[in-house]
């Protein structure tokens, strides 16, 4: 009997004695042994998988690593052929990284700075749509000028200021234009390091549950709640269901949802590919307030593919209608990960 069809009867069985739904609500039961059974299997795949990993390619080098920062968030903007990457360090401010995306050259690197001070945060996710840049602290999405950015020279500072709060703890941002896109990363531990709001937690099916979402905002109607102080929750346009140990997220040009998935420096990482969920019905809503906003499960039913990738991958965008990514196995901080890429790759 392979692995899956006994991880599957293990659930059944739990599921049968448990008294647990098909779908709708997530006890804490169901929680606590799709996790453990999901950290078992972390386990015995890290110790048995082969290093053999499916399409991608390197691009040029992720630079800063040498200098003790871990790279985190990735973005790139098509029409001026650059990428971004964010990092963040055990002693300095986190940082931001420009390269140029035909030479391969770091154009420079700023730090970051919020409240006055230097910014220490982790810096997980970062987007740009054209004209704003966005850097994501918790539940806080900063926005700041991209021709801002671009202006600051080699070594300079580039001020956090202005921001919306989400009501989920951001891991990761994207957009592609119209909609900004910021999720949230979930995995079980002991410990609830990684725990995110029971209100988000919602089985699927029998074998399949989420616990944690990604919000799109509209970036039009957010425009204007930008503020140096704290306001109201934003309200997102639209909301996704997402897998466990989503790092990053990417909306393709063709509709496609890109997710990269990963959890620790020896567990392989996966790039999944999900259709265009929106063009159907939504699977449930969610109010805020007088408003009930559409949400959709990213899930096994309209997944299209998923390649196995090297460990700790973590941002990605889209590049021309693919999508490209960073890893983070290549910082000294993880200097001992089974297989290193430091490299910013398409996939």
């Amino acid at each position: 009997m392979n692995k899956k069809r006994i991880i599957a009867l293990i659930l059944a069985v739990s599921f049968l004695f448990s008294g647990f739904a098909l779908s709708g609500e997530v006890s804490e039961i169901r929680r606590t042994l799709e996790g453990y059974i999901e950290t078992v299997s972390r386990t015995i795949r890290s110790a048995f998988e082969q290093e053999k990993y499916e399409n991608y390619t390197e691009l040029c080098e992720i630079p800063e690593t040498e200098n003790g920062y871990v790279p985190q968030g990735y973005c790139t903007n098509n029409e001026i052929n650059l990428h971004f990457i964010s990092y963040y360090h055990s002693k300095n401010a986190s940082v931001i990284a420009v390269v140029d995306g035909e030479s391969g050259r770091r154009i420079k690197t700023v730090s970051l700075e919020a409240n006055g001070k230097a910014f220490k945060g982790h810096a997980g996710g970062i987007a740009e749509d054209g004209a704003y840049f966005y850097v994501v602290d918790g539940k806080k999405i900063y926005r700041m000028s991209l021709a801002e950015l671009l202006l600051i020279p080699d070594g300079g500072t580039l001020v956090m200021k202005d921001y919306i709060t989400a009501d989920v703890k951001c891991s990761y941002l994207n957009s592609d234009g119209k909609y900004l896109y910021a999720g949230e990363f979930y995995t079980f531990t002991t410990d609830g390091s990684y725990d995110t709001d029971k209100s988000h937690h919602i089985a699927i099916s029998l074998f399949e549950t989420s616990y944690s979402r990604c919000n799109a905002y509209l970036i039009s109607d957010i425009a204007d709640k930008f503020s140096a102080e704290a306001g109201e929750i934003a309200v997102p346009e639209m909301i996704f269901t997402t897998p466990n140990c989503v790092q990053g997220f990417a909306r393709l040009s063709d509709g496609t949802f890109a997710l990269a998935t990963s959890y620790g420096r020896n567990n392989n990482s996966f790039m999944k590919y999900y259709a265009d969920v929106t063009k159907g019905e939504s699977d449930f809503e969610v109010a805020y307030g007088e408003k009930s906003v559409p949400a959709y499960h990213l899930c096994n039913s309209n997944k299209t593919a998923s390649h196995r990738q090297p460990p700790m991958l973590e941002g990605i965008d889209d590049r021309n209608g693919k999508a490209s990514g960073i890893f983070e196995s290549g910082a000294e901080k993880y200097s001992d990960s089974k297989f290193i890429v430091n490299k910013i790759c398409e996939f």
